[in-house]
Formats: structure tokens, C-alpha cells, sequence
């Protein structure tokens, strides 16, 4: 009888050797040939799964997708105060080593997206999400009073998402121009600017 193949467990543990490649040298090194190798599979049997290095990243961004909803799913942001904001926004940030490879994903994404039509509706759909958030999360502080009667909420909607996108690039530089510590320092300033 021939063997049952689950193919969301293989496309699971093809995503943690996707993943350790990412993290060990950078999502752009993740390429079928490395994460075939650091598999332990044949570039052959990983093009079953991952015809291309455009369906890889997707797969990636997916993933990341994922995990950050699932994060900010699981927050409590109507406590007092900016904590609960700050770390709302602080999960889309890459102060860890997996919020690391999520973001080179971003960046990958928003890099490859200039020439593949694929890849820029996929951008569009990741900067949306992101916009939401950063637009909750402006409303919210224009609901406890921690956003100044004079700030035009649409427009610190597009400032904190500039901002959020540039922390990323800064801190996911080789080397990081930002650490983490310099990244929260830098996000808690915003936000308490927007009150004054």
C-alpha cells in the first residue's frame, strides 16, 4: 500500500527550514536550492510544493501574516493608558529574532513587488493590514484622550505607518542602524508627542 503523504505537514516543516535559512542568513539567501538543502530534501521535491522563489515568499508572508495576527489577536489593548498601544505596534516591529524574519519578509515582499504583479497585490494586502492596525490604534487614542484636539487623525494615521515602516527598515539592516531598545525608545516618543 503506498504511503500516505500529508501535505500540509510537509509544507509545515518546509516553512521551518524556510524560516531557519531566513533567520540564519537573511530571507533574500532563502532560495529552493538552500532551503531544499537545509530541508534535507531534493530541490526537485520542494518545487512540488514551491514552484518558484516568488511562491516561497508568498508563502512567507503568509506565514507572517499569521503569526502576527495571531499575536495581536491575543493582546488586551483597552487597559489605560499607551502601554497596551505601544504593544499593539510593537508586534508589527522586529525586536526579536522571529519579528526579525517577519519583517524581512515585508521588506522582501515591498522590494520584489516593484516588478511582480503577484507580489504587489500581496504588498497592497500587508500594507492594508498594517495601515488597520496603526488606524485602530489612532482612533483608540483619540478615545482615552492621548491625542491632541489640534492632530488631524488621518494624517497621524499616515505618519505612524511611516514611521512604523522605517523602524523596520533601520533595524533590519545589516548591521541594524536601530536596536530594540532605540526602537521602543523612539515608538513611546511618538506616542506621547501625539497627546501634546
Amino acid at each position: 500500500m503506498p504511503k500516505s503523504v500529508d501535505h500540509e505537514d510537509r509544507r509545515v516543516e518546509l516553512a521551518g527550514a524556510l524560516w531557519r535559512v531566513a533567520a540564519r542568513d537573511g530571507l533574500q539567501a532563502a532560495t529552493v536550492r538552500s532551503v531544499a538543502a537545509e530541508s534535507g530534501w531534493s530541490s526537485g521535491a520542494l518545487r512540488h510544493y514551491f514552484p518558484s522563489k516568488s511562491d516561497m515568499l508568498l508563502f512567507a508572508v503568509d506565514h507572517a501574516i499569521g503569526e502576527v495576527r495571531r499575536r495581536i489577536n491575543g493582546l488586551d489593548t483597552s487597559g489605560p493608558g499607551l502601554a497596551p498601544l505601544r504593544s499593539l505596534l510593537e508586534e508589527l516591529l522586529p525586536l526579536d529574532e522571529p519579528r526579525r524574519v517577519e519583517s524581512d519578509a515585508w521588506f522582501t515582499l515591498a522590494v520584489r513587488a516593484q516588478t511582480d504583479p503577484e507580489l504587489r497585490e500581496r504588498r497592497r494586502e500587508v500594507d492594508g493590514l498594517i495601515r488597520d492596525a496603526v488606524r485602530g490604534v489612532v482612533t483608540r487614542l483619540g478615545e482615552i484622550g492621548a491625542l491632541a484636539p489640534d492632530r488631524d487623525a488621518a494624517i497621524e494615521v499616515l505618519r505612524l505607518h511611516a514611521l512604523l515602516d522605517g523602524l523596520v527598515v533601520q533595524a533590519i539592516a545589516r548591521p541594524p542602524v536601530l536596536t530594540p531598545a532605540e526602537i521602543r525608545t523612539v515608538l513611546t516618543a511618538h506616542l506621547s508627542d501625539l497627546g501634546r
